[in-house]
Formats: C-alpha cells, structure tokens, sequence
C-alpha cells in the first residue's frame, strides 16, 4: 500500500515542474492530492523526529507559531485570513522533506521544470513580438494581460531566472548529456527576461551570472574580463533593441539618482517609509498578524495619495519587502525566524557536493523578498518549496 502511495507520489513531484510555471489551480490541486498522501501514508513518529532533527524546519514552525500569537495583540488584524492561507502553503516544505522521492524522479521534474519554462520563455516572445496573440485568446483560464505567456509577468521572470541559474549549472559542472538543448534553454530564458518587464528576473539573472564569472575565473583575469564585456555586451545589445527592457532600466536609474523622490514617484519607497515608522513604533512584538494594509490606508494621507495618483492603495496589504513585512506584523522575533530559516537552508546546502552552487537557490530568494513578499506569493512560494526540494535531495553522482 505505501509503496503505491510513495510511486503515486512522485508522479506527482514531477507534474509539479509541468504545472507551476503554467497554472496555479492544476498546482493547487496536485499540492493537495500530495497532502492527503501524506496523511494516509502515516509514519509520523518518523516524520516529526526528522522534522525536530531540522534547524530550518523548527525556525519555519516559530515563523507561523509567531503569527498565530500576533492574533493576540493590535487593533487590526483585517488580512489575518489572507496571510494565514499563505503561512499554510509553507506547510508543503516539511511535507516534500519527509516523503520518499528517488534520484529518478528528481531528475524527470528537473526536465519537466527546465522544459516548461523553456516553452513558457518561448511563447512569451513571441506574444511579445506580435508572432501570435496573447495565450488568454486561445485559452480562457489565463488573465488577459498578464503577459509572461501563463503566467504574471514579474512571476514569469523570475521563474526563468531560476531555470537559467539551475541550466548553467548542470552545464557547467558537466551534469547533463544535453548541452546543446541547455544552452538554447538558456537563449530564450535570456531573450524572455529581457523583454519583459519584471526586473527582479532581469537582476537575478545578472547575478547569477556574475557569480558564475566569478566563481569559475577566480585566478584568470583576462578570461573574466571579456566574461563580463560579454555579459555587458549583451546588456547594450537589449538596452537598444528592447523598449521595454531600455524603459525599465531608465526608470530605475532614475529612482536611484532622486532616491525615490516624488518626480519619480516610486511607490516603494512610500511603502518602506510608512513601514519603518511604524516598525519603530513596535520593534519587539510588531503590530499584529494582517494588520500591515489596515493601518497603511490609514496612515496615507490625500497628500501623498494625490503625489501617487495612479495607484490603487486598497489593492496594497504588503510593503513589497518580506523582511519589513514580518517585522512589521509580528516583531523582530519573526524577522529572526524567517532569516534563521534561510541559513540554515544554506548551512544544510553548504554540506553537500556542489553546494556552492546549490546555495545560489536560497541566497536568490533572500534577495528577491527585498523587492516584494515573495514568501506568500503563491506562484513564487511553490517555485521556491519545489526546487529547494530538489536542491537538497539530489544526489551528484
């Protein structure tokens, strides 16, 4: 019986890859058949001593413990059933880390996550460059104007930046047959985030690059020099023949050189401003689970909601920063506990082989919840729980 379930349940892993760059309702379902899986399976005594022998696993338990006590204080807690659907997908993280999934399966839902984001990547461009019609027309299930061919846009970017990261590295490291069909992969992972708008794709992917740069030409100035003048080269290449791409860039060099001042209008700097005054008010215990967009409508004045007119403030219950959005609602407390969670992600990665390049995962989404609360996005948390999955479990041969 439990070993129909274990095979049940890495067919469904490795749908996992097909079916989260493509739709969050398949993945919401294929999410739940694994849950209840898990709960038939039984064996829990073994579970939970893994669970209780994992640093990463009992700080990500105080992170949710911490959000069932911010229930206790503050005036607000309008969004509390918002954040606690989203503290329930992380639940998926011990789940994954304690079922059966052999090397086989890892490497199928590796392919199918590589492959799908490269269809994905492909479809994009050529919605983008007017080839065919926008995939809403042909198939109602996605949101007219999304973009991103499935999915949103910025969600679709990063997604691609994390393929092109985990492709390069199966190149690199010589973990793959496939070369040829890795680096057309990556061709259009590169082409795809560059012509979209989602600049967290676009930073990632240069980061990951210049790590790459880096790590491999440590001792080899001149190899690395024209590393980078190809990689810059690139850069030029799509700032010039990319609208999109140049209209970003331009943006954010603006931002950068008013420090977000009101010409620009950038409405993160508006969001880490309200944030950190309130933090401060509270630093210890915050001011209580789903009470960041309550208090943030409050506290925008006409003013500044005139300065920021083409905003809709109701639609915004997030600072766009998980590291001030924890502080804020639960305390310095559950900023530690998310932190803890990632370094000892990291710490665990660091023990296995290539585990430089496995930490890339963990270190990219610490960066990405710096620019939005990537942790309870569904589409990202998923993306994230699915690879580190994979990140911690394969076996180099």
């Amino acid at each position: 019986m439990n070993n129909r379930i274990n095979q049940l349940q890495n067919y469904l892993f490795i749908l996992l890859g097909v079916f989260v760059p493509t739709s969050i309702a398949v993945t919401n379902f294929i999410i739940g058949l694994i849950a209840v899986l898990w709960i038939v399976e039984g064996n829990f005594k073994t579970k939970i001593r893994y669970i209780i022998a994992s640093k990463w696993m009992l700080s990500l338990f105080g992170l949710i413990f911490l959000y069932v006590l911010g229930m206790l204080w503050g005036d607000n807690h309008l969004n509390a059933g918002w954040q606690f659907q989203r503290l329930l997908l992380l639940l998926l993280f011990p789940i994954l880390a304690t079922i059966k999934i052999d090397q086989q399966s890892i490497k199928y839902a590796v392919v199918a996550f590589l492959f799908t984001t490269f269809v994905s990547g492909l479809l994009a461009i050529l919605v983008n460059n007017s080839i065919i019609s926008p995939l809403s027309e042909y198939w109602s299930a996605i949101r007219p104007g999304e973009s991103g061919a499935f999915i949103k846009y910025n969600y679709h970017n990063v997604l691609l930046a994390l393929s092109f990261s985990l492709a390069l590295y199966l190149i690199i490291e010589n973990k793959t047959k496939h070369t040829a069909i890795l680096t057309l992969f990556i061709l259009v992972y590169a082409l795809s985030i560059f012509t979209e708008k989602g600049r967290a794709g676009q930073v990632l992917f240069n980061l990951s690059a210049v790590f790459y740069i880096l790590y491999y030409n440590k001792r080899k100035v001149v190899r690395s020099m024209l590393f980078f003048l190809l990689l810059f080269g690139f850069q030029f290449l799509v700032y010039n023949s990319s609208g999109v791409y140049k209209s970003r860039f331009d943006s954010v060099s603006k931002i950068i050189q008013t420090s977000g001042g009101e010409k620009v209008k950038d409405i993160r700097y508006l969001y880490a401003q309200q944030a950190l005054e309130k933090i401060f008010e509270r630093p210890i215990f915050g001011n209580g689970t789903g009470s960041f967009g309550a208090i943030f409508q409050e506290e925008i004045d006409d003013d500044v909601k005139a300065r920021y007119y083409h905003q809709h403030f109701a639609n915004h219950i997030t600072p766009h920063n998980q590291y001030l959005y924890v502080w804020f609602e639960i305390g310095i407390f559950g900023l530690i506990s998310l932190i803890l969670i990632f370094y000892y992600q990291i710490k665990e990665l660091l023990k296995k082989r290539d585990g430089i390049h496995r930490t890339l995962l963990p270190l990219s989404f610490m960066f990405l919840m710096i620019v939005d609360s990537y942790l309870f996005i569904f589409t990202l948390t998923i993306t994230y729980i699915f690879l580190y999955t994979i990140y911690s479990r394969f076996e180099c041969e």
